[in-house]
């Protein structure tokens, strides 16, 4: 089995969980905030609809995240390229860096 299709299972297991545990705290939120002693309880479906729908966008959430990872993980990534001032080391807009503005002092080699 491949790393892939692991965390696929370990997604699915953790929005099954997250959609009974929202299920569970809008439901009891609406008992809480709204339901009185001796009504009748309310139909639970609206609240399961609502789970579902939390841990679908959870999953939905991991797995854009996997697929991410992955693609980059795929790539190779070109060495980072490091541009050396052609004229001396002077700063862009010809700015001297041992002009003693931000404390560094560098030494130009005379020619």
């Amino acid at each position: 089995m491949e790393e892939r299709d692991k965390r696929l299972i370990e997604y699915s297991v953790e929005a099954v969980i997250m959609a009974w545990l929202a299920y569970l705290f809008f439901y009891q939120n609406f008992l809480l905030y709204r339901w009185h002693r001796g009504l009748p309880l309310p139909s639970r479906w609206p609240f399961a609809l609502l789970g579902i729908v939390t841990g679908g966008m959870f999953l939905w959430y991991e797995l854009v995240k996997l697929e991410r990872e992955l693609e980059t993980e795929g790539e190779t990534r070109p060495p980072v390229a490091r541009s050396i001032a052609p004229n001396g080391g002077e700063k862009e807009g010809g700015e001297d860096p041992g002009d003693g503005e931000d404390g560094d002092v560098t030494v130009k080699k005379g020619g």
